[in-house]
């Protein structure tokens, strides 16, 4: 009975070796540090990586398209003291400034 025993043991222990092998090898697969489930994390860091860069090439291109704007060959000198004069309500000393009365809407009676 012993050496039955024994040898069913010896026979039932190359599988069993084999099968805690691979169910190691198979749980590191998907669970390990780089498993699918990491590579799934990493992924996810990856396109978030991404798209903050394409942001912020986008915002870079747009400043750098900005700033060849202001060279001097394309800035008009006097369409940019109008448009300054326009927007901080100035008016040039060789200006002439004509004062208009306030406008007034007439009342109508019911």
């Amino acid at each position: 009975m012993l050496k039955t025993l024994k040898s069913r043991l010896q026979a039932l222990l190359p599988p069993a070796i084999f099968l805690a092998i691979t169910w190691y090898f198979g749980w590191n697969a998907l669970h390990g540090s780089r498993g699918m489930e990491a590579q799934a994390v990493q992924q996810a860091a990856l396109n978030k990586a991404n798209a903050a860069f394409q942001s912020t090439d986008a915002s870079l291109s747009q400043w750098e398209t900005q700033v060849a704007d202001l060279s001097d060959k394309s800035i008009v000198r006097d369409e940019l003291e109008e448009q300054a004069r326009q927007e901080l309500y100035l008016a040039s000393p060789s200006d002439i400034v004509v004062q208009l009365p306030p406008v007034t809407t007439p009342v109508t009676q019911k």
